[in-house]
């Protein structure tokens, strides 16, 4: 079982985001940098320490402390120098997930939702957060263990927390999205004005993107239900299986969101196909209605009989155009396209 003591290497104080402490009786608190280590040996305390991954200190710390399996370190190096490595892996008293998440832009307006990747490292008593770029998830899991919003009691529901959190925002982020898409159906089915063609593919592209990156997340839940740590508890336990049943909920989701993005495309092309047909039709109309003027223009006004050598030669033009006519006729009607 691993043990918390303090670590071998120096604790990467300039590489730590914040720290956060964790009692039975429901104190938390957040830890200043220099008592971290004091309190990592404090054997009543749940920590939480959300570290940069690209702090180079933090890196040192990782390879040397005796907090983290080695393989778990092995997987977060690979997890540095690879876009993605969606799993669990269950490794003695150590769970790591390696989970999406949104980035955080501060003062956007929140209209982007870029990806990136947080590494958590589960222990009955700590949990070690990672991450290469500010993320929503753990930036808002510390607003409200500050406001006094959640109260966890340990590390390990302090990750179920961590979790339904993502969900949440990642919920809301599909409800904006059928919103929108609700929007443009009703312009569709209005036919006062079409969807923006752009908007409906990036809409696409976000899906797949979406589903691309949480559906393997889906898989590694389903396998850690069927083996779960010893030291999770039954609520625990209860937990993961709603966990589980909202993520796959939320996928689902992202596929139907998907599917209603390609079908609005298509009905848009059909729109745009019906609308051109229309046009040629009115142009096929006009040409036909203003064809034997302007043929009858075009006869009458060829003055070939003034012209030296070509007296009479009117009615042998006629005849040429006539039976030029009859062959293409017939050339079509042999190719069966009239």
């Amino acid at each position: 079982m691993t043990t918390i003591v303090n670590a071998a290497p120096p604790f990467p104080i300039n590489g730590v985001v914040f720290a956060w402490a964790m009692s039975s009786s429901g104190k938390n608190f957040e830890i200043p940098l220099f008592d971290i280590a004091d309190a990592l040996s404090n054997p009543g305390l749940s920590i939480w320490l959300h570290l940069n991954l690209s702090n180079s200190q933090v890196q040192r710390w990782l390879q040397n402390t005796p907090l983290i399996p080695d393989r778990v370190v092995e997987m977060i190096d690979e997890g540095v120098t690879r876009s993605r490595l969606e799993c669990i892996e269950k490794l003695d008293d150590c769970l790591l997930m390696v989970m999406n998440d949104f980035q955080q832009e501060f003062g956007d307006d929140d209209s982007d939702h870029s990806l990136g990747t947080l590494w958590a490292i589960l222990t009955p008593r700590l949990m070690i957060s990672l991450r290469n770029n500010p993320l929503r998830t753990t930036d808002r899991l510390r607003s409200d263990l500050g406001s006094g919003a959640l109260n966890p009691c340990s590390a390990i529901e302090l990750f179920h927390e961590l979790i339904d959190l993502r969900a949440e925002y990642l919920r809301t982020l599909l409800i904006q999205l059928s919103d929108t898409m609700d929007d443009q159906e009703e312009l569709l089915l209005k036919a006062k004005e079409l969807p923006e063609h752009e908007y409906l593919g990036r809409t696409r592209i976000d899906c797949s993107r979406l589903r691309r990156q949480f559906s393997p997340e889906l898989i590694a839940l389903n396998r850690l239900q069927k083996k779960v740590p010893y030291w999770f508890s039954e609520e625990d336990k209860l937990r993961l299986s709603d966990d589980l049943d909202l993520l796959s909920h939320l996928v689902q989701e992202i596929s139907n969101l998907y599917d209603r993005a390609k079908i609005l495309q298509d009905e848009q092309a059909a729109h745009v196909a019906e609308f051109n047909a229309r046009n040629l039709q009115v142009l096929s109309v006009m040409t036909v209605i203003f064809l034997p003027m302007t043929l009858i223009t075009e006869i009458m006004g060829m003055n070939m009989e003034d012209l030296p050598g070509l007296k009479e030669s009117f009615y042998i033009v006629m005849v040429l155009m006539a039976m030029a006519g009859a062959g293409v006729y017939l050339s079509l009607k042999m190719r069966k396209i009239v």
